[in-house]
């Protein structure tokens, strides 16, 4: 558990240069075209964009650690970069590990030179390495790729992403209360999928809105949390485990392997969230908040999901142990729209208010 005393980087101003990398999933060449979209949005609002990428050699795992490992330590060692956004998630991210834990002069520098830090996923893994490390907090929302690269349009997915994004990491007030989207994508987006045109937007849905599978009282906490298989794994890394007491813990889950229409299956999220459970995760939390799940978008499924949070966190010895709030199906994680969270800034759950609120800002002035 990181002891180090908590640092936030400055809110982006335009002409701020922003550093692209790819630490997982290595999509920079197949997709450079819904790239270059996102960059587009960065540049459009005054940032400077840098792509670091250097191409792995075919079927070498060394060569892409070596590569992002290096990519990686370009990007947070130079002090001219203010921001540092991933390309996408993927599942390679701990592959990293072992060589940026042993890199000290890597870590004095990110605390030398605190960058805002953006990606979700398996970037969980950045995030939680940054705040381990160095006392570095950092923004769970929008990558490169999709959500950054969504067709653009008024009140399209795009939209909702960066109207909540650039208020987080531009300026120094509070995100305040959390948005809400009236429509939601049920699937993957549908350039990310082989022969599919490249500004074809995909299917939308009302959004059925929060659920409070616990009201609770109103609790205050800070935020920390991500992908939740992702969390699961990292849990054996002690050096950059966090101090789970007094939190307010978010948790998201993702696509299902192998079938783009489906979600992680329902004995997977179970499983996980024992995980953290047996874990202590939930000893002296706060609150909870579950991001809307991919793959599950019927009000059967939707009770389902619901169900095993309940059985899990609201029965049992673990009613009489567990009070707090939880909220679920909020706009963030793999799922379109998003919104930014930054970690470890203080918010607010209130049930009886229906009400989730960001209370501090992530950056400085």
């Amino acid at each position: 558990m990181s002891s180090i005393s908590p640092i936030r980087a400055k809110a982006l101003k335009p002409g701020d240069t922003i550093a692209l990398i790819s630490p997982s999933d290595r999509l920079n060449i197949s997709h450079a075209r819904e790239l270059a979209r996102a960059k587009s949005v960065l540049t459009s609002r005054g940032y400077q964009v840098h792509e670091i990428f250097t191409p792995d050699t075919p079927g070498s795992i060394q060569s892409s650690i070596s590569n992002r490992l290096s990519e990686f330590r370009e990007a947070f060692m130079n002090p001219s970069f203010a921001a540092v956004i991933c390309t996408i998630g993927g599942t390679s991210f701990t592959e990293l590990l072992p060589g940026l834990l042993a890199d000290k002069e890597l870590h004095a520098a990110i605390r030398a030179h605190p960058k805002l830090v953006l990606g979700c996923s398996d970037i969980t893994g950045v995030h939680w390495f940054l705040y381990g490390i160095a006392g570095l907090r950092t923004f769970y929302g929008p990558g490169m790729l999709p959500e950054l690269s969504e067709p653009s349009g008024e009140n399209s997915m795009l939209d909702f992403n960066v109207r909540n994004l650039f208020p987080a990491i531009s300026t120094v007030e509070p995100i305040g209360d959390i948005s809400r989207s009236k429509f939601y994508a049920p699937y993957l987006s549908p350039y990310l999928e082989e022969g599919i045109p490249t500004l074809k937007a995909g299917e939308l849905l009302p959004n059925p809105g929060w659920t409070w599978i616990r009201r609770g009282k109103k609790a205050e906490g800070r935020l920390f949390g991500g992908f939740l298989m992702a969390m699961v794994r990292l849990a054996g890394v002690r050096a950059i485990m966090p101090d789970w007491r007094g939190r307010i813990v978010f948790i998201e889950t993702a696509i299902g392997d192998g079938d783009v229409k489906s979600g992680n299956p329902l004995h997977r999220v179970q499983a996980a969230i024992a995980d953290l459970l047996a874990q202590g995760v939930f000893d002296e939390a706060a609150g909870l908040v579950i991001g809307r799940p991919y793959g599950y978008n019927t009000p059967d499924e939707l009770e389902a999901y619901m169900a095993v949070i309940r059985g899990l966190l609201c029965e049992g010895q673990m009613a009489t142990k567990m009070d707090f709030p939880i909220l679920f199906g909020v706009d963030f994680g793999h799922t379109l729209p998003v919104v930014t969270l930054p970690f470890d800034a203080l918010a607010v759950l209130d049930g009886e208010n229906d009400r989730f609120a960001v209370i501090e800002s992530g950056v400085i002035e």
